[in-house]
């Protein structure tokens, strides 16, 4: 007997990559709870997919910069009885320039965001899908994970956070059905970076001429969350610089990135 496909939850599904994973699997009959901050733009790519598609689609918007902002997704899909089979944790944010200069509650926004909310839905979502043993989690980190970002500092460690969270509770749940995988994409063609862009990072590995393009790297997600992978670099390029990453000496690491990082802030302060 075939069951009909379940229910996925995607953050950041306004646009992006997270519009775009809500496509692919609406074009897979998968109902979709969308979440995200713009209730207007989550309606109109709600009412897309209905119509392409014919699957159900609930939007919620919701803050998820804000604490307890994911319980209140949870308990809102609970009270519509709504099973979530799929948890996709897309929804993202950076912050630019020096640390020290950053304006402290929109660090703390952001890193409740990349961390907070991404670790309370797991939470959450993962208890249920332990309990009857299927589910799938995919949540998407960076390549900024690999190495420190000056000047991206607070941004690249939640990414290094997600993927080393996201490898760790794919072995805790490995025995309970429950698959988890991590996407680390490097500079996409998306609103994120349309934000990066108007703080001031002009450089040739942001540059917008090398962007992966959205929908190519939600396919490789939805292909990875599938197949139950552990995690996966999109492209080869960032593959290759963020393993690189990790066999050079730290110190080394730390200069480049620095280097790299201060040329963009120098161009912007110019």
């Amino acid at each position: 007997m075939t069951h009909p496909p379940g229910t996925a939850l995607i953050t950041g599904a306004s646009s992006g990559i997270g519009r775009e994973l809500a496509r692919l699997l609406a074009a897979r009959n998968h109902p979709l709870v969308l979440v995200g901050r713009n209730q207007a733009r989550l309606a109109e790519v709600a009412d897309a997919i209905r119509a392409d598609h014919g699957v159900a689609v609930w939007t919620l918007a919701v803050d998820l910069g804000r604490p307890d902002a994911a319980r209140e997704v949870f308990e809102l899909t609970t009270a519509k009885g709504i099973e979530i089979e799929l948890l996709i944790n897309n929804a993202g944010v950076g912050l630019y320039g020096d640390h020290a200069d950053l304006p402290r509650e929109r660090v703390d926004q952001m890193l409740q965001l990349n961390i907070g909310a991404l670790c309370d839905l797991c939470l959450l979502y993962a208890a249920e899908m332990r309990q009857r043993r299927s589910g799938r989690i995919l949540n998407v980190a960076s390549t900024a994970a690999y190495q420190p970002t000056p000047f991206f500092a607070a941004y690249g460690a939640s990414k290094a956070f997600v993927l080393n969270f996201s490898e760790a509770l794919a072995m805790e749940l490995a025995e309970h059905g429950v698959t988890v995988s991590c996407l680390s994409p490097g500079p996409t063609d998306t609103g994120f970076f349309g934000e990066i862009d108007a703080q001031g990072v002009h450089n040739g590995h942001f540059a917008k001429a090398g962007r992966h393009d959205a929908r190519a790297v939600a396919e490789i997600g939805l292909a990875t969350m599938m197949a139950g992978d552990l995690s996966k670099i999109v492209g080869a390029k960032n593959y290759l610089r963020a393993w690189s990453a990790r066999l050079a000496p730290r110190a080394m690491v730390a200069r480049l990135s620095k280097s790299i990082m201060r040329s963009s802030q120098d161009r912007h302060a110019g």
